[in-house]
């Protein structure tokens, strides 16, 4: 029997294919892998030194600037000075023409106003004649003279014996308390106008006193809580004081505090606060000063007391005359009755009485009548005194208003007109600024913001290096403040150095302050720092061999950063010299991924 052998060929290129196939597999694997890994740069770590550098960019601005503003609402007649010009305090800045034509209106108003109430004052002033007084007076007193003759004619009828002298001795008694009385009514009068002369004088004095010390209390106060609020800025971390700083400096302070704020923008914060204090020492002297005025007060408060024991003095005696008349009146009515009842003696005697009640009651009114006059004259002179001051100031005013060349603006301070905010034909109105003063003496300033990381490296007194300033004289910098940004409170900070060279306001520089150069062992591309909840870390690359090839795998080392310049940082962490670190790459990798190396890592 014969057998056919049997066609195995196909098994045999079948597994010579797949065996090629695997093979072709096999060798593309690592390639294919590669393709689908992140791509990522990778710098070797190496050690050197740092220097730990913050670089910023500023405008130069004067430390110190001083606003010239208007004192009054005026039209600007010349300007004096231009944009960059130095000025000495003193000279004439501006020169002012006349007011607005409705100010002078007004003024010239209330001028005329004040001179109508004077007049008015004047004349409605108390009109003293005592002429038809006196005439009744006169009238009275001759009556009582006629019926006293009367009356002692009938009495010296009944003078006889030891009876008629006691009566007789009586009556003359009686006769010398009545002059007594009169002279002591005369000089009352006198008194009690000089009395209501120095209460007026006291009471105007009292008045200018009050006004003194108000006046200086309030400034004190002004004063105190200017520097009160200069001393808050200082513990809040302000090293200069800002254009805002009115608004947390007046508290209750008048105008004089809330142009306080604009005057000194610019000035260190130590420097505001010396001035500060020696202003309120000033306005606690002149506060004491008005104090002590009191003495002069308390003079006239004397003289008012002296004067008011003479009028109660006489007062008293008038009443002990009166008291002393009525008791020898009794006595001589006991004597005249004594030596028996005449009824022309009773008759006249009334009649001489009555006659003596009337005059007396007349010269009471008429002194009355004097002394409340002199009081409305003494208190008619303070009202028209002060209307008179009033018209002075009104006319201080009017003047001012409509003065001429003489008016003048003049510098208090010495320095560079920084700015003109105004030309000649301008009508500015009262605190408008007219133009700006730098004050050289008091430097300049520079600012810029940094992170609060790299703020956290500097500290005041650090030198700093001017690197785009290649002309003119050597410009010095110093680190002076160190301050919350108020654009950015919770990530940067303010750095102020105090520039001083060859420097003018307006200036742009670029400037750097750091620590001096130090060596570390690990110095790694700012680049490859990363940072989580967990902290900063960098992704190590470690190669890892396998049967296709080299593998590569990113791994997560904490590290702390020792220095940092603009390129590199020194850190301490799982790092060697060699190692490689990821820079960047093309997708985001984590601690564990695999990844292929860039072409130029």
């Amino acid at each position: 029997m014969n057998f056919k052998p049997k066609n195995r060929d196909w098994v045999k290129n079948a597994a010579i294919i797949f065996l090629s196939v695997l093979l072709v597999l096999t060798f593309f694997s690592n390639t294919i892998m590669n393709r689908s890994l992140p791509e990522v740069a990778t710098q070797q770590v190496v050690s050197g030194s740092i220097t730990a550098k913050v670089r910023g960019t500023g405008t130069v601005t004067a430390a110190g600037t001083h606003a010239v503003k208007a004192d009054r609402t005026r039209e600007i007649r010349s300007v004096m000075v231009k944009a960059g010009q130095e000025v000495n305090a003193g000279d004439v800045l501006f020169i002012l023409g006349e007011g607005s034509s409705e100010e002078i209106e007004a003024a010239q108003e209330k001028l005329r106003s004040l001179q109508l109430s004077y007049q008015r004052s004047a004349l409605s002033g108390p009109v003293v004649d005592y002429t038809a007084d006196q005439r009744r007076i006169d009238r009275a007193y001759d009556s009582m003279k006629e019926l006293e003759a009367k009356y002692l004619a009938e009495q010296d009828k009944l003078n006889s014996g030891s009876l008629g002298e006691e009566l007789a001795k009586a009556n003359n008694d009686i006769k010398q308390a009545q002059a007594d009385i009169e002279n002591e009514s005369a000089e009352l009068v006198i008194a009690q106008k000089s009395l209501d002369e120095v209460i007026v004088s006291r009471d105007a004095y009292q008045s200018v006193y009050d006004s003194l010390v108000s006046t200086a209390t309030q400034e004190l106060a002004a004063r105190e809580n200017e520097l009160y609020g200069l001393q808050l800025a200082k513990e809040n971390g302000d090293t200069v004081v800002s254009d805002g700083a009115g608004d947390s400096l007046v508290i209750d302070s008048g105008e004089a505090s809330a142009e306080t704020a604009p005057a000194t923008a610019g000035v260190p914060i130590d420097t505001a606060i010396a001035n500060a204090e020696a202003a309120r020492q000033n306005a606690q002297q002149a506060l004491d000063a008005a104090i002590n005025s009191k003495g002069d007060l308390t003079q006239r408060q004397a003289e008012v007391d002296a004067a008011q024991a003479k009028v109660d003095e006489l007062k008293a005696q008038i009443q002990q005359n009166q008291a002393k008349i009525e008791n020898l009146q009794s006595i001589a009515d006991e004597l005249a009755q004594a030596m028996g009842t005449n009824e022309a003696y009773e008759k006249a005697k009334a009649a001489y009485l009555e006659a003596y009640d009337s005059y007396l009651s007349l010269r009471e009114t008429l002194d009355q009548k004097i002394a409340s006059d002199n009081r409305s004259a003494a208190l008619n002179g303070v009202d028209l005194n002060d209307l008179a001051q009033q018209i002075e100031i009104a006319k201080q005013k009017l003047d001012e208003l409509t003065g001429g060349e003489e008016n003048q603006i003049t510098a208090k301070v010495s320095g560079v007109v920084q700015s003109v905010s105004c030309t000649a034909g301008d009508t500015k109105a009262k605190d408008d600024v007219l133009c700006t003063i730098e004050v050289p003496d008091m430097g300049y300033n520079l600012s810029f913001s940094v992170t609060n990381e790299q703020a956290r490296r500097l500290k005041p007194g650090d030198s700093a290096t001017v690197s785009n300033f290649y002309w003119g004289g050597q410009i010095v910098a110093t680190l002076s403040t160190i301050t919350v940004d108020p654009k950015n409170p919770n990530t940067n900070k303010l750095l102020t150095f105090d520039v001083t060279g060859d420097v003018n306001s307006g200036s742009e520089l670029t400037v750097s302050v750091g620590q001096k150069s130090a060596n570390y062992d690990v110095i790694i591309p700012n680049s490859s720092i990363r940072s989580d909840s967990n902290g900063s870390f960098v992704l190590a690359v470690d190669q890892r061999s396998s049967p296709l090839g080299n593998r590569y795998v990113a791994r997560r080392v904490a590290v702390e950063v020792l220095a940092e310049d603009d390129l590199n940082s020194a850190v301490t962490g799982d790092l060697s010299y060699g190692d490689y670190v990821i820079t960047t790459s093309n997708a985001p990798v984590k601690n564990g991924d695999m990844v292929r190396l860039a072409d130029n890592s």
